[in-house]
């Protein structure tokens, strides 16, 4: 058994790995097609570049010791890892490898798992790996694993081969330290090397992947720039590879759809529900800022309508709903009051939005007096003369007063979380804005309030939160519209 593992990893090792990949690793996807019998289907793109990133020089030594494979969203970016993986494994007796992500389950749930995929599919391999946990060992004797986080732990690894999936969001000291801590030590030099997957991430927080790009696309040198690929929705165009040699790096930082099943109709469908930038980062591969404008203004003003255009609505027949916010500072409070507009049930009409400034100095008077009166006093008289069903409010700063009145029995009162709900909100606000299906009378604080407000993209969801341009500004009537319209349409009123 040994002299046969031996032989085998010979004649894989004189051979072209990327050959055994298109042979060899399986996926799913392809398991009908009649050509590729489950096999992997590489584009001519992806084929080239992978030769060129796994070229040997005459002494048998890889050519390079980074390869950063950063290509645009659903370009198979992991699954071409995991068969370079799955490939010097197979002819690495006793390797090294190692999978690193944003944490343990990023890490095992994307690179391994199309490992373990392709080992259980393939007739050949299928009985020669043992899976244990996040660690899979090969027939070669080779162990590939799944790592966390934790540069301590793995200090002075001899690994063969590192790979590190979306490197973008690696943005806190552990994971920069943990980079540093996997480098190739100086005895694999030339026999093992590290490879990123990733797309673009967020110019002012990924320090580490932009260091990588500004080094491997910034100074180095397009190579091919003579050389053609096609692109699905324009031109054929030289595919953005880069090398640098000096620092022993290939880049592939694509930003063009080159695989046949990423189609125009498909990215006009992802641009209706995505953030612009969103869009940029994961389907054009751009470097962005990780906040917007939320909406700009002239989405705003074409939802404003007159009064002849606004539905007339019976105050006391329609459901209404009422949120509150508050700043932290105590220095700004919001009411907006909103229904379903009665002809279109999944647009949203502003019936009411007022907010309150301190005096300088002062405090906010929640009561207020009958000439000028306070919040309480308003919601207390919107209730009395709507159907209010529900007052919806930011718990943090107004507990106390909601609390009090709930107590009263005056209305129902119902916390809205701040955390996901508050994504889930403030996108499908931009979603209804966008749409014109936000209705509004062109209110003078309410604009204000939305052109104070940038849009933060969350890393994870990839949806959106509210947040102000500059702190001296207010949203907070932004804030009161996106929890409104959630819950109008949530509860289907």
């Amino acid at each position: 058994m040994r002299k046969e593992l031996a032989q085998a990893s010979q004649r894989l090792s004189t051979s072209d790995l990327v050959d055994w990949i298109e042979r060899e690793f399986y996926i799913p996807e392809t398991r009908h097609d009649p050509i590729l019998h489950g096999r992997i289907g590489l584009q001519d793109y992806q084929r080239d570049a992978l030769r060129e990133a796994l070229t040997r020089d005459s002494d048998g030594n890889f050519q390079y010791s980074i390869i950063v494979w950063s290509d645009i969203k659903k370009s198979a970016k992991s699954t071409i890892a995991a068969s370079v993986v799955l490939a010097r494994a197979e002819q690495t007796e006793w390797g090294e490898f190692y999978i690193v992500a944003n944490d343990l389950k990023q890490a095992d749930s994307r690179v391994n798992h199309y490992i373990r995929r392709a080992v259980q599919l393939n007739p050949k391999l299928k009985g020669t790996y043992r899976m244990n946990g996040y660690r899979i060992t090969a027939g070669s004797g080779a162990v590939i694993e799944a790592i966390p986080i934790d540069p301590s732990g793995e200090a002075g690894s001899n690994a063969d081969q590192v790979v590190f999936s979306e490197l973008w969001g690696a943005n806190e000291d552990a994971k920069q330290h943990m980079w540093a801590e996997m480098t190739i030590p100086p005895g694999k030099h030339g026999k093992a090397f590290r490879w990123i997957e990733s797309y673009a991430g967020f110019a002012e927080e990924a320090e580490l992947l932009y260091s990588l790009y500004e080094i491997g696309v910034k100074k180095g040198e397009l190579l091919w720039p003579e050389k053609l690929y096609p692109v699905t929705d324009g031109e054929p165009a030289p595919l953005e590879l880069y090398v640098n040699r000096e620092a022993g790096m290939l880049c592939l930082w694509n930003t063009k759809p080159r695989c046949p099943w990423q189609t125009q109709n498909y990215y006009a469908s992802e641009a209706q529900i995505l953030p612009a930038n969103e869009f940029r980062r994961i389907h054009r591969n751009q470097w962005v800022s990780n906040s917007e404008t939320f909406v700009p203004m002239e989405w705003f003003d074409a939802c404003m309508r007159g009064a002849e255009e606004f539905p007339a609505i019976d105050n006391r027949g329609m459901s209404h709903i009422i949120a509150l916010d508050a700043a932290v500072s105590g220095d700004c409070f919001a009411l907006l009051m909103g229904c379903r507009h009665p002809d279109f049930p999944d647009n949203v009409a502003v019936r009411y939005a007022q907010i309150w400034k301190p005096k300088a100095g002062q405090k906010i008077n929640y009561q207020g007096t009958e000439e000028n009166p306070g919040p309480e006093l308003v919601l207390r008289r919107l209730i009395k003369d709507y159907n209010i069903v529900q007052v919806t409010y930011d718990p943090y700063q107004l507990h106390d007063m909601t609390s009090r009145l709930k107590q009263e029995g005056l209305a129902w009162f119902k916390a809205f979380p701040q955390e996901k709900p508050r994504l889930y909100a403030d996108s499908q606000l931009r979603d209804l804005i966008r749409e014109r299906r936000f209705w509004h009378r062109g209110e003078a604080d309410l604009r204000d309030h939305f052109q104070n407000a940038n849009a933060e993209i969350d890393k994870e969801d990839h949806k959106i939160r509210i947040v102000k341009r500059t702190e001296k500004l207010k949203i907070d009537l932004c804030v009161a519209a996106s929890m409104c319209s959630y819950e109008l349409l949530r509860l289907n009123l």
